[in-house]
């Protein structure tokens, strides 16, 4: 019988390729910005896991050293200086837009949150924030999961890995060689014990566009 708590994972992983595994998906930036101005929540955007050691967007927020230190707690304000603003638990995407839309361009933001304020009821509301170094999130797609953003970022990997486990999605980036043993093979014999079977593979491209990535397998049964 299978695990009831990996069907979410692998529904995510079904999800992404189903909306996306026809497109070319453009590797990914972020960066660290001064942004001044009220943000609002991005309306569609995935939820945060709390995995410990997960590459979540929470994750991505404190590998750029914000949300740690004297600044590890939501960034709404009113800030306190003894901190009783509700903890720093998500990664909230953000938008300038008031209709909760990320641009065009797929520009968002992205910083620490706490639950009430990433949570639905305070869509369309301004959040003022004093606190003021932030990611900007380039290449970043409504509802994408923190792993196959993650997997994208800088365009490095010649390949890379999105796997389901019980716990959530994790990725792997993949060499030359780890990219060939997985098509002549299972995942967990080219790779080990330590990935799961149910899988995707990103492959990376280039051409006079530049680089981007492609869904090149599915292993989702």
């Amino acid at each position: 019988m299978e695990n009831s708590e990996a069907v979410e994972p692998v529904a995510a992983l079904q999800n992404f390729v189903t909306r996306f595994g026809e497109q070319r998906l453009f590797s990914t930036q972020a960066k660290i910005v001064t942004y001044t101005d009220p943000l609002y929540n991005v309306i569609g955007s995935s939820g945060d896991p709390k995995i410990p050691g997960y590459p979540s967007w929470t994750y991505l927020l404190q590998q750029f050293g914000i949300g740690v230190g004297t600044n590890d707690h939501c960034y709404v304000d009113p800030q306190t200086p003894d901190h009783t603003h509700p903890a720093f638990l998500v990664g909230g995407h953000m938008t300038p837009n008031k209709d909760g839309s990320v641009p065009s361009t797929n520009i968002c933001y992205l910083m620490p949150l706490c639950k009430w304020h990433n949570g639905k009821g305070n869509n369309h509301v301004a959040f003022p924030h004093s606190l003021t170094q932030i990611l900007e999130l380039y290449g970043y797609m409504t509802s994408e999961p923190a792993a196959t953003f993650l997997a994208r970022l800088s365009g490095q990997a010649p390949a890379a890995l999105i796997f389901a486990e019980a716990q959530g999605l994790k990725f792997q980036t993949l060499s030359d060689e780890d990219f060939s043993r997985i098509k002549s093979g299972s995942v967990v014999d080219a790779l080990g014990s330590g990935v799961a079977d149910r899988h995707i593979v990103l492959r990376r491209r280039e051409d006079r566009d530049g680089i981007y990535y492609t869904v090149d397998q599915a292993q989702l049964d």
